[in-house]
Protein backbone atom coordinates (compact mmCIF):
# COMPACT_ATOMS: atom_id res chain seq x y z
CA UNK A 1 0.00 0.00 0.00
CA UNK A 2 0.93 3.60 -0.06
CA UNK A 3 1.58 5.42 2.38
CA UNK A 4 1.70 9.41 3.19
CA UNK A 5 0.76 10.78 -0.09
CA UNK A 6 -1.76 13.55 -1.22
CA UNK A 7 -3.99 10.68 -1.90
CA UNK A 8 -4.57 7.10 -2.99
CA UNK A 9 -2.15 7.36 -5.97
CA UNK A 10 1.39 8.08 -4.26
CA UNK A 11 3.04 7.62 -1.22
CA UNK A 12 5.70 5.69 0.71
CA UNK A 13 5.73 1.85 -0.36
CA UNK A 14 4.50 -0.23 2.27
CA UNK A 15 4.32 -4.21 2.18
CA UNK A 16 3.03 -6.74 4.11
CA UNK A 17 4.38 -9.95 4.61
CA UNK A 18 4.27 -12.49 7.64
CA UNK A 19 1.41 -10.54 9.17
CA UNK A 20 3.84 -7.73 9.72
CA UNK A 21 3.93 -4.22 7.60
CA UNK A 22 7.02 -3.03 6.45
CA UNK A 23 9.16 -0.61 3.85
CA UNK A 24 10.79 -1.05 0.84
CA UNK A 25 14.73 0.33 0.76
CA UNK A 26 15.86 2.39 -2.32
CA UNK A 27 18.87 0.56 -3.27
CA UNK A 28 18.55 0.14 -7.05
CA UNK A 29 15.03 1.73 -7.30
CA UNK A 30 14.56 2.56 -10.58
CA UNK A 31 11.19 3.06 -12.81
CA UNK A 32 11.11 -0.62 -13.52
CA UNK A 33 10.88 -1.68 -10.14
CA UNK A 34 8.27 1.47 -9.39
CA UNK A 35 6.27 0.12 -12.44
CA UNK A 36 5.89 -3.28 -10.62
CA UNK A 37 5.45 -1.92 -7.40
CA UNK A 38 2.25 0.19 -8.83
CA UNK A 39 1.20 -2.44 -10.94
CA UNK A 40 0.37 -4.39 -8.03
CA UNK A 41 -1.67 -2.04 -6.57
CA UNK A 42 -3.77 -2.58 -9.75
CA UNK A 43 -2.56 1.04 -11.56
CA UNK A 44 -0.93 0.87 -15.22
CA UNK A 45 2.04 1.30 -13.84
CA UNK A 46 4.32 4.45 -12.49
CA UNK A 47 4.59 8.40 -13.21
CA UNK A 48 7.65 9.00 -11.15
CA UNK A 49 9.69 6.67 -8.59
CA UNK A 50 11.15 8.46 -5.06
CA UNK A 51 14.06 7.57 -2.68
CA UNK A 52 15.93 8.57 0.51
CA UNK A 53 12.17 8.86 2.47
CA UNK A 54 10.66 11.35 0.20
CA UNK A 55 6.95 10.27 1.93
CA UNK A 56 8.68 10.12 5.18
CA UNK A 57 10.40 7.54 7.30
CA UNK A 58 8.43 4.32 8.27
CA UNK A 59 9.15 2.30 11.17
CA UNK A 60 9.57 -1.45 11.96
CA UNK A 61 10.53 -3.72 9.19
CA UNK A 62 12.44 -3.11 6.34
CA UNK A 63 10.73 -6.16 3.79
CA UNK A 64 12.82 -5.53 0.89
CA UNK A 65 16.06 -4.55 -0.37
CA UNK A 66 18.29 -4.04 -3.72
CA UNK A 67 15.37 -5.26 -5.93
CA UNK A 68 15.58 -6.14 -9.69
CA UNK A 69 12.99 -5.70 -11.99
CA UNK A 70 12.73 -5.88 -16.14
CA UNK A 71 10.09 -3.83 -16.51
CA UNK A 72 7.13 -6.77 -17.39
CA UNK A 73 6.17 -8.31 -13.88
CA UNK A 74 2.70 -6.91 -12.34
CA UNK A 75 4.47 -7.34 -8.94
CA UNK A 76 7.25 -6.92 -6.95
CA UNK A 77 6.99 -10.38 -5.93
CA UNK A 78 8.15 -10.98 -9.31
CA UNK A 79 11.26 -9.32 -9.39
CA UNK A 80 14.56 -11.02 -8.04
CA UNK A 81 15.98 -10.16 -4.10
CA UNK A 82 18.34 -11.09 -1.67
CA UNK A 83 15.41 -12.08 0.77
CA UNK A 84 13.13 -11.13 3.23
CA UNK A 85 14.27 -8.70 5.56
CA UNK A 86 17.55 -8.64 4.50
CA UNK A 87 19.11 -5.16 4.01
CA UNK A 88 21.98 -2.97 5.09
CA UNK A 89 19.15 0.06 5.09
CA UNK A 90 18.24 2.49 7.34
CA UNK A 91 14.26 4.08 6.86
CA UNK A 92 15.80 7.11 5.51
CA UNK A 93 16.31 5.27 2.48
CA UNK A 94 12.46 4.01 2.11
CA UNK A 95 11.30 4.33 -1.26
CA UNK A 96 8.55 6.49 -2.44
CA UNK A 97 6.20 6.36 -6.01
CA UNK A 98 3.70 8.09 -7.64
CA UNK A 99 1.40 5.84 -9.57
CA UNK A 100 -0.79 6.41 -12.81
CA UNK A 101 -4.22 7.97 -11.47
CA UNK A 102 -6.42 5.27 -14.21
CA UNK A 103 -6.77 1.47 -12.23
CA UNK A 104 -5.57 -0.77 -14.20
CA UNK A 105 -8.47 -3.12 -13.04
CA UNK A 106 -11.32 -3.22 -10.88
CA UNK A 107 -10.69 -4.92 -7.34
CA UNK A 108 -14.07 -6.30 -6.97
CA UNK A 109 -13.50 -8.33 -10.64
CA UNK A 110 -9.77 -9.39 -9.20
CA UNK A 111 -12.46 -10.43 -6.00
CA UNK A 112 -14.81 -11.99 -8.64
CA UNK A 113 -12.59 -13.91 -10.91
CA UNK A 114 -10.37 -15.47 -7.83
CA UNK A 115 -7.21 -14.96 -9.24
CA UNK A 116 -3.65 -15.04 -7.00
CA UNK A 117 -5.76 -15.94 -4.09
CA UNK A 118 -3.09 -16.68 -1.00
CA UNK A 119 -6.17 -17.40 1.80
CA UNK A 120 -9.85 -18.91 1.80
CA UNK A 121 -12.70 -17.49 4.56
CA UNK A 122 -14.31 -20.73 5.96
CA UNK A 123 -18.16 -19.43 6.21
CA UNK A 124 -19.56 -21.66 8.80
CA UNK A 125 -23.34 -22.87 9.72
CA UNK A 126 -24.13 -24.41 12.99
CA UNK A 127 -19.98 -25.30 13.54
CA UNK A 128 -20.07 -27.01 10.14
CA UNK A 129 -18.13 -25.37 7.12
CA UNK A 130 -20.27 -24.75 4.65
CA UNK A 131 -17.73 -23.34 1.52
CA UNK A 132 -15.00 -20.86 1.39
CA UNK A 133 -14.02 -17.58 -0.14
CA UNK A 134 -10.62 -17.06 -1.96
CA UNK A 135 -9.35 -14.15 -0.76
CA UNK A 136 -6.06 -11.54 -1.19
CA UNK A 137 -4.79 -11.04 2.63
CA UNK A 138 -3.13 -7.76 1.01
CA UNK A 139 -5.78 -5.95 0.21
CA UNK A 140 -8.04 -7.61 3.29
CA UNK A 141 -4.62 -5.71 5.42
CA UNK A 142 -5.95 -2.18 4.01
CA UNK A 143 -8.49 -2.20 6.04
CA UNK A 144 -7.71 -0.84 9.71
CA UNK A 145 -10.16 -2.08 12.10
CA UNK A 146 -10.00 -5.40 10.11
CA UNK A 147 -6.11 -5.31 10.94
CA UNK A 148 -6.85 -4.66 14.66
CA UNK A 149 -9.52 -7.32 15.26
CA UNK A 150 -8.15 -9.82 13.19
CA UNK A 151 -4.09 -10.30 13.74
CA UNK A 152 -4.73 -13.82 11.80
CA UNK A 153 -5.97 -13.78 8.52
CA UNK A 154 -5.57 -17.09 8.12
CA UNK A 155 -7.89 -18.26 10.67
CA UNK A 156 -10.64 -15.98 9.37
CA UNK A 157 -13.97 -17.78 9.57
CA UNK A 158 -17.48 -16.26 9.05
CA UNK A 159 -19.81 -17.84 11.53
CA UNK A 160 -23.77 -17.46 10.44
CA UNK A 161 -26.83 -18.98 9.53
CA UNK A 162 -28.22 -20.87 6.74
CA UNK A 163 -29.97 -17.74 5.82
CA UNK A 164 -27.35 -15.43 5.70
CA UNK A 165 -25.09 -17.52 4.29
CA UNK A 166 -26.10 -16.77 1.15
CA UNK A 167 -24.60 -12.99 1.79
CA UNK A 168 -21.14 -13.82 3.10
CA UNK A 169 -19.42 -13.40 -0.46
CA UNK A 170 -21.15 -10.09 -0.71
CA UNK A 171 -19.67 -9.12 2.94
CA UNK A 172 -15.94 -9.95 1.45
CA UNK A 173 -16.41 -8.13 -1.74
CA UNK A 174 -16.80 -5.11 0.87
CA UNK A 175 -13.05 -5.20 1.55
CA UNK A 176 -12.39 -4.91 -2.55
CA UNK A 177 -14.50 -2.47 -3.38
CA UNK A 178 -15.54 -0.41 -0.06
CA UNK A 179 -19.30 -0.84 -1.02
CA UNK A 180 -22.03 -3.40 -0.35
CA UNK A 181 -25.64 -3.25 -1.60
CA UNK A 182 -27.89 -3.66 1.20
CA UNK A 183 -31.80 -5.11 0.88
CA UNK A 184 -33.94 -5.72 3.15
CA UNK A 185 -33.58 -9.32 3.23
CA UNK A 186 -29.70 -8.96 3.95
CA UNK A 187 -29.38 -5.57 5.91
CA UNK A 188 -29.17 -7.72 9.37
CA UNK A 189 -27.14 -10.82 8.16
CA UNK A 190 -24.33 -8.28 6.47
CA UNK A 191 -24.37 -5.93 10.23
CA UNK A 192 -23.80 -9.06 12.28
CA UNK A 193 -20.96 -9.93 10.30
CA UNK A 194 -19.93 -6.77 10.23
CA UNK A 195 -20.05 -7.01 14.21
CA UNK A 196 -18.37 -10.16 13.98
CA UNK A 197 -15.13 -9.10 12.81
CA UNK A 198 -15.23 -5.56 14.37
CA UNK A 199 -15.36 -3.28 11.90
CA UNK A 200 -15.75 -0.11 13.72
CA UNK A 201 -16.02 2.64 11.01
CA UNK A 202 -19.22 0.84 9.26
CA UNK A 203 -20.53 -0.31 12.50
CA UNK A 204 -20.79 3.38 13.21
CA UNK A 205 -23.06 3.50 10.72
CA UNK A 206 -25.71 0.65 11.87
CA UNK A 207 -27.89 2.60 13.22
CA UNK A 208 -27.99 5.26 9.88
CA UNK A 209 -28.33 2.07 7.80
CA UNK A 210 -31.18 0.30 10.00
CA UNK A 211 -33.22 3.86 9.78
CA UNK A 212 -33.23 3.39 5.69
CA UNK A 213 -34.97 -0.15 6.34
CA UNK A 214 -37.62 0.30 9.12
CA UNK A 215 -40.69 1.38 7.14
CA UNK A 216 -39.68 -1.20 4.26
CA UNK A 217 -41.45 -4.13 6.06
CA UNK A 218 -45.03 -3.13 7.06
CA UNK A 219 -45.55 -6.51 8.01
CA UNK A 220 -42.98 -6.17 10.88
CA UNK A 221 -41.34 -9.50 10.74
CA UNK A 222 -37.91 -8.33 10.63
CA UNK A 223 -37.98 -5.66 13.75
CA UNK A 224 -37.68 -8.77 16.02
CA UNK A 225 -34.12 -9.55 14.12
CA UNK A 226 -33.15 -5.83 14.33
CA UNK A 227 -34.30 -5.74 18.33
CA UNK A 228 -31.98 -9.16 18.88
CA UNK A 229 -29.23 -7.30 16.15
CA UNK A 230 -29.03 -4.28 18.87
CA UNK A 231 -29.28 -6.57 21.90
CA UNK A 232 -26.28 -9.18 20.01
CA UNK A 233 -23.87 -5.61 19.30
CA UNK A 234 -24.76 -4.09 22.61
CA UNK A 235 -25.84 -0.59 19.83
CA UNK A 236 -27.68 1.21 22.65
CA UNK A 237 -28.73 4.13 20.06
CA UNK A 238 -30.24 1.16 17.55
CA UNK A 239 -31.75 -0.51 20.35
CA UNK A 240 -33.78 2.84 21.31
CA UNK A 241 -34.00 3.37 17.61
CA UNK A 242 -35.56 0.12 16.95
CA UNK A 243 -37.96 0.38 20.35
CA UNK A 244 -38.81 4.02 19.56
CA UNK A 245 -40.31 3.06 16.06
CA UNK A 246 -42.34 0.25 17.49
CA UNK A 247 -43.75 2.23 19.88
CA UNK A 248 -44.62 5.41 17.77
CA UNK A 249 -45.99 2.09 15.36
CA UNK A 250 -47.35 0.17 18.18
CA UNK A 251 -51.48 -0.48 16.93
CA UNK A 252 -50.10 -1.43 13.30
CA UNK A 253 -47.80 -3.87 15.15
CA UNK A 254 -50.24 -5.05 17.20
CA UNK A 255 -52.78 -5.80 14.43
CA UNK A 256 -50.00 -7.59 12.67
CA UNK A 257 -48.60 -11.47 12.58
CA UNK A 258 -45.68 -10.17 13.93
CA UNK A 259 -47.53 -9.39 17.28
CA UNK A 260 -47.76 -12.85 18.47
CA UNK A 261 -44.22 -13.61 17.60
CA UNK A 262 -43.00 -10.94 19.59
CA UNK A 263 -39.78 -11.92 22.29
CA UNK A 264 -41.29 -11.36 25.84
CA UNK A 265 -38.20 -8.96 26.09
CA UNK A 266 -38.99 -6.74 23.61
CA UNK A 267 -42.47 -7.06 24.97
CA UNK A 268 -41.29 -5.96 27.99
CA UNK A 269 -39.44 -3.12 27.24
CA UNK A 270 -42.01 -1.85 24.44
CA UNK A 271 -44.94 -1.43 27.13
CA UNK A 272 -43.32 0.53 29.83
CA UNK A 273 -43.16 3.92 27.55
CA UNK A 274 -45.39 6.66 27.53
CA UNK A 275 -44.56 7.54 23.57
CA UNK A 276 -46.78 4.70 22.56
CA UNK A 277 -49.23 5.52 20.17
CA UNK A 278 -52.33 3.80 20.13
CA UNK A 279 -56.00 5.23 19.98
CA UNK A 280 -56.47 4.25 23.70
CA UNK A 281 -55.02 2.01 26.14
CA UNK A 282 -57.54 -0.85 25.26
CA UNK A 283 -56.00 -1.63 22.44
CA UNK A 284 -52.36 -2.99 24.58
CA UNK A 285 -54.92 -4.73 27.17
CA UNK A 286 -56.32 -6.46 24.07
CA UNK A 287 -53.19 -6.64 22.13
CA UNK A 288 -51.59 -8.69 25.19
CA UNK A 289 -54.30 -11.06 25.59
CA UNK A 290 -53.54 -12.20 21.73
CA UNK A 291 -50.07 -12.23 22.38
CA UNK A 292 -51.07 -14.42 25.50
CA UNK A 293 -52.90 -17.07 23.69
CA UNK A 294 -50.45 -17.28 20.76
CA UNK A 295 -48.03 -18.46 23.61
CA UNK A 296 -50.25 -20.83 24.61
CA UNK A 297 -51.36 -19.31 27.77
CA UNK A 298 -54.80 -18.12 29.11
CA UNK A 299 -53.83 -15.01 31.19
CA UNK A 300 -51.42 -12.56 30.94
CA UNK A 301 -48.37 -12.59 32.28
CA UNK A 302 -48.14 -10.50 35.27
CA UNK A 303 -45.09 -9.03 34.43
CA UNK A 304 -46.60 -7.58 31.44
CA UNK A 305 -50.38 -7.21 32.99
CA UNK A 306 -48.91 -4.47 35.52
CA UNK A 307 -47.88 -2.49 32.52
CA UNK A 308 -51.33 -1.67 31.44
CA UNK A 309 -52.23 1.03 32.69
CA UNK A 310 -56.00 0.44 33.77
CA UNK A 311 -56.78 3.99 34.91
CA UNK A 312 -56.28 5.70 31.03
CA UNK A 313 -58.86 2.69 30.18
CA UNK A 314 -62.33 4.68 28.22
CA UNK A 315 -64.81 4.34 31.28
CA UNK A 316 -66.88 2.69 28.51
CA UNK A 317 -64.11 -0.16 27.76
CA UNK A 318 -64.03 -0.48 31.62
CA UNK A 319 -67.50 -1.46 32.25
CA UNK A 320 -67.30 -4.49 29.72
CA UNK A 321 -63.94 -6.07 31.57
CA UNK A 322 -64.21 -9.34 33.13
CA UNK A 323 -64.10 -8.21 36.88
CA UNK A 324 -62.64 -11.76 38.08
CA UNK A 325 -59.90 -11.00 35.57
CA UNK A 326 -58.54 -7.86 35.87
CA UNK A 327 -60.43 -6.86 39.36
CA UNK A 328 -57.99 -4.62 40.62
CA UNK A 329 -56.94 -2.66 37.04
CA UNK A 330 -61.24 -2.55 37.08
CA UNK A 331 -61.62 -0.84 40.37
CA UNK A 332 -58.54 1.17 39.98
CA UNK A 333 -59.61 2.56 36.19
CA UNK A 334 -63.18 2.99 37.64
CA UNK A 335 -62.23 5.16 40.68
CA UNK A 336 -60.04 7.27 38.51
CA UNK A 337 -62.74 7.90 36.22
CA UNK A 338 -65.30 8.71 38.96
CA UNK A 339 -63.51 10.61 41.33
CA UNK A 340 -61.92 14.40 41.09
CA UNK A 341 -57.86 14.62 41.18
CA UNK A 342 -58.50 16.35 44.82
CA UNK A 343 -59.53 12.75 46.00
CA UNK A 344 -57.09 10.88 43.77
CA UNK A 345 -54.06 13.07 44.87
CA UNK A 346 -52.20 10.73 47.44
CA UNK A 347 -52.56 7.50 44.11
CA UNK A 348 -51.57 10.16 41.82
CA UNK A 349 -48.24 10.70 43.45
CA UNK A 350 -47.75 7.04 44.38
CA UNK A 351 -48.43 5.45 41.38
CA UNK A 352 -47.81 8.32 38.59
CA UNK A 353 -46.67 6.37 35.62
CA UNK A 354 -50.21 4.30 36.07
CA UNK A 355 -51.91 7.38 35.79
CA UNK A 356 -49.77 9.37 33.37
CA UNK A 357 -51.18 9.20 29.76
CA UNK A 358 -49.89 7.55 26.32
CA UNK A 359 -50.09 9.39 23.03
CA UNK A 360 -54.34 8.01 22.21
CA UNK A 361 -55.08 9.26 19.18
CA UNK A 362 -59.12 7.90 19.47
CA UNK A 363 -61.46 10.41 18.83
CA UNK A 364 -62.13 13.39 20.33
CA UNK A 365 -58.14 13.80 21.50
CA UNK A 366 -56.66 14.21 17.95
CA UNK A 367 -57.48 15.77 14.61
CA UNK A 368 -55.39 15.46 11.32
CA UNK A 369 -54.08 17.34 8.80
CA UNK A 370 -54.41 14.50 5.76
CA UNK A 371 -50.93 14.27 3.79
CA UNK A 372 -52.97 14.73 0.38
CA UNK A 373 -54.43 18.09 1.48
CA UNK A 374 -50.84 18.92 2.50
CA UNK A 375 -49.63 17.65 -0.67
CA UNK A 376 -51.90 19.67 -2.34
CA UNK A 377 -51.65 23.17 -0.52
CA UNK A 378 -47.45 22.59 -1.34
CA UNK A 379 -48.32 21.82 -4.64
CA UNK A 380 -49.71 25.24 -5.49
CA UNK A 381 -47.74 27.92 -7.23
CA UNK A 382 -47.33 31.31 -5.79
CA UNK A 383 -47.88 34.33 -8.03
CA UNK A 384 -45.90 36.45 -6.99
CA UNK A 385 -43.91 36.68 -3.56
CA UNK A 386 -44.79 34.57 -1.25
CA UNK A 387 -44.47 36.97 1.55
CA UNK A 388 -47.49 38.57 0.13
CA UNK A 389 -49.39 34.85 -0.15
CA UNK A 390 -50.18 32.77 2.45
CA UNK A 391 -51.16 29.45 2.22
CA UNK A 392 -53.02 27.23 5.33
CA UNK A 393 -54.72 24.80 6.46
CA UNK A 394 -56.31 25.80 9.99
CA UNK A 395 -59.23 23.40 12.09
CA UNK A 396 -61.04 23.97 15.09
CA UNK A 397 -61.93 21.00 17.25
CA UNK A 398 -62.94 20.00 20.93
CA UNK A 399 -62.11 17.91 23.40
CA UNK A 400 -63.15 17.42 26.73
CA UNK A 401 -60.86 18.69 29.81
CA UNK A 402 -59.48 15.41 30.79
CA UNK A 403 -59.79 11.42 30.64
CA UNK A 404 -62.04 11.17 33.63
CA UNK A 405 -66.19 10.84 32.98
CA UNK A 406 -65.71 13.09 36.03
CA UNK A 407 -64.95 15.82 33.44
CA UNK A 408 -67.15 14.84 30.51
CA UNK A 409 -69.29 17.91 30.71
CA UNK A 410 -66.55 20.33 30.63
CA UNK A 411 -64.74 21.15 27.07
CA UNK A 412 -62.00 22.64 25.90
CA UNK A 413 -62.32 24.67 22.25
CA UNK A 414 -58.85 24.22 20.34
CA UNK A 415 -57.41 25.49 17.21
CA UNK A 416 -55.08 24.45 15.09
CA UNK A 417 -53.30 25.42 11.36
CA UNK A 418 -50.85 24.07 9.34
CA UNK A 419 -48.50 27.03 7.91
CA UNK A 420 -46.94 26.36 4.69
CA UNK A 421 -45.56 30.22 3.92
CA UNK A 422 -43.89 32.57 6.28
CA UNK A 423 -46.85 35.44 6.51
CA UNK A 424 -48.66 32.74 8.58
CA UNK A 425 -46.27 33.21 11.33
CA UNK A 426 -45.10 36.53 11.15
CA UNK A 427 -41.63 35.96 9.57
CA UNK A 428 -40.72 34.17 12.39
CA UNK A 429 -40.84 30.74 11.43
CA UNK A 430 -36.73 29.53 11.08
CA UNK A 431 -38.47 26.77 8.80
CA UNK A 432 -41.61 25.76 6.70
CA UNK A 433 -44.01 24.16 7.16
CA UNK A 434 -45.28 24.94 11.08
CA UNK A 435 -47.90 23.30 12.49
CA UNK A 436 -49.63 25.64 15.55
CA UNK A 437 -52.15 24.80 18.35
CA UNK A 438 -54.02 26.93 20.76
CA UNK A 439 -56.24 26.66 23.27
CA UNK A 440 -59.17 29.21 22.32
CA UNK A 441 -61.64 28.93 24.74
CA UNK A 442 -62.61 27.05 28.16
CA UNK A 443 -65.49 26.08 29.54
CA UNK A 444 -66.93 28.68 32.25
CA UNK A 445 -66.53 25.83 34.87
CA UNK A 446 -62.65 25.36 34.52
CA UNK A 447 -61.68 27.61 37.15
CA UNK A 448 -63.03 25.50 40.11
CA UNK A 449 -60.05 23.36 41.84
CA UNK A 450 -59.90 19.71 40.40
CA UNK A 451 -59.82 21.44 36.82
CA UNK A 452 -57.48 23.64 37.88
CA UNK A 453 -54.56 20.76 38.77
CA UNK A 454 -55.23 19.65 35.07
CA UNK A 455 -52.44 20.64 32.67
CA UNK A 456 -51.34 19.61 28.79
CA UNK A 457 -49.07 18.23 27.42
CA UNK A 458 -50.01 18.08 23.58
CA UNK A 459 -47.83 16.35 20.80
CA UNK A 460 -47.89 16.73 17.27
CA UNK A 461 -47.28 13.30 15.34
CA UNK A 462 -45.86 13.05 11.68
CA UNK A 463 -46.82 10.57 9.58
CA UNK A 464 -45.61 9.60 5.61
CA UNK A 465 -48.09 9.50 3.65
CA UNK A 466 -50.54 8.51 6.69
CA UNK A 467 -49.13 5.02 6.93
CA UNK A 468 -46.20 5.05 9.76
CA UNK A 469 -45.34 7.26 11.76
CA UNK A 470 -41.49 9.16 11.53
CA UNK A 471 -41.60 11.63 14.34
CA UNK A 472 -43.16 12.74 17.24
CA UNK A 473 -42.76 16.38 19.00
CA UNK A 474 -43.93 18.49 21.87
CA UNK A 475 -45.85 21.88 21.41
CA UNK A 476 -44.35 23.98 24.62
CA UNK A 477 -47.50 25.11 26.19
CA UNK A 478 -50.97 25.42 26.44
CA UNK A 479 -51.46 28.71 26.82
CA UNK A 480 -51.32 31.19 23.68
CA UNK A 481 -50.52 29.91 20.10
CA UNK A 482 -47.67 27.16 19.87
CA UNK A 483 -45.54 26.51 17.03
CA UNK A 484 -43.71 23.10 15.95
CA UNK A 485 -41.35 23.33 13.25
CA UNK A 486 -41.60 20.54 11.11
CA UNK A 487 -37.39 18.80 11.01
CA UNK A 488 -35.44 17.71 8.03
CA UNK A 489 -35.84 14.36 6.49
CA UNK A 490 -32.45 13.84 8.48
CA UNK A 491 -33.99 13.80 12.01
CA UNK A 492 -37.04 11.03 10.93
CA UNK A 493 -36.40 7.88 12.87
CA UNK A 494 -37.36 6.74 9.52
CA UNK A 495 -37.05 7.68 6.01
CA UNK A 496 -39.87 8.71 3.81
CA UNK A 497 -39.27 8.09 0.55
CA UNK A 498 -42.11 10.50 -1.09
CA UNK A 499 -41.87 12.95 1.19
CA UNK A 500 -45.20 13.59 1.46
CA UNK A 501 -46.60 14.26 5.39
CA UNK A 502 -50.07 14.14 7.77
CA UNK A 503 -49.58 15.82 10.71
CA UNK A 504 -51.67 15.17 13.50
CA UNK A 505 -52.51 17.02 16.67
CA UNK A 506 -52.79 15.26 19.86
CA UNK A 507 -54.52 16.39 23.00
CA UNK A 508 -52.64 15.11 26.01
CA UNK A 509 -54.14 15.89 29.74
CA UNK A 510 -52.33 15.11 32.36
CA UNK A 511 -52.87 15.99 36.48
CA UNK A 512 -50.45 17.97 38.72
CA UNK A 513 -49.40 15.97 41.26
CA UNK A 514 -47.41 18.67 43.67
Amino acid sequence: MLVGGKDHTEGRVEIFHDGVWGTVCDDQWDMNVANAACRQLHFSGAEEFLASGAFGEGNGKIWMDDLSCTGVETSLLHCTFPGWGINNCGHGEDVGVRCKSDKMSDLGELFDSGRDCDLNITVMVDNHTLNTICAHSLILSLNSDLRSSQPDFSSLVIQTTSDCSQHARKFVRYFYTRKVHIQLSSVICILKMVSDWGLTDFQNETANIIRLFLAEDPTFQSHSSIYELALYTGDKALLEMCIRYLAWNCEALIHSEAWKNLPLNLVKDLLPRSDLIVSHETVLLNGLEKWTAAHGKTTIPEVLLKLIRFPMIPAEHLYRLNCSQYPNGKFQGLQFNALPNTVLLNNLTREQNDYRPRIYTGSPWSFTFNYYNIYTLQSLKCPGPCGQVNYHLTSDFQTPVHYGTYFTFNYVDWKTRVNISTGECNDTCPSLPTVSLMMEEKDRDLNREPVKRIFYRNKLVIECEGRFVVHVDEFDDDIGENFVYIPSSAEHISACKSQVFSYRVVVQPQYKTD
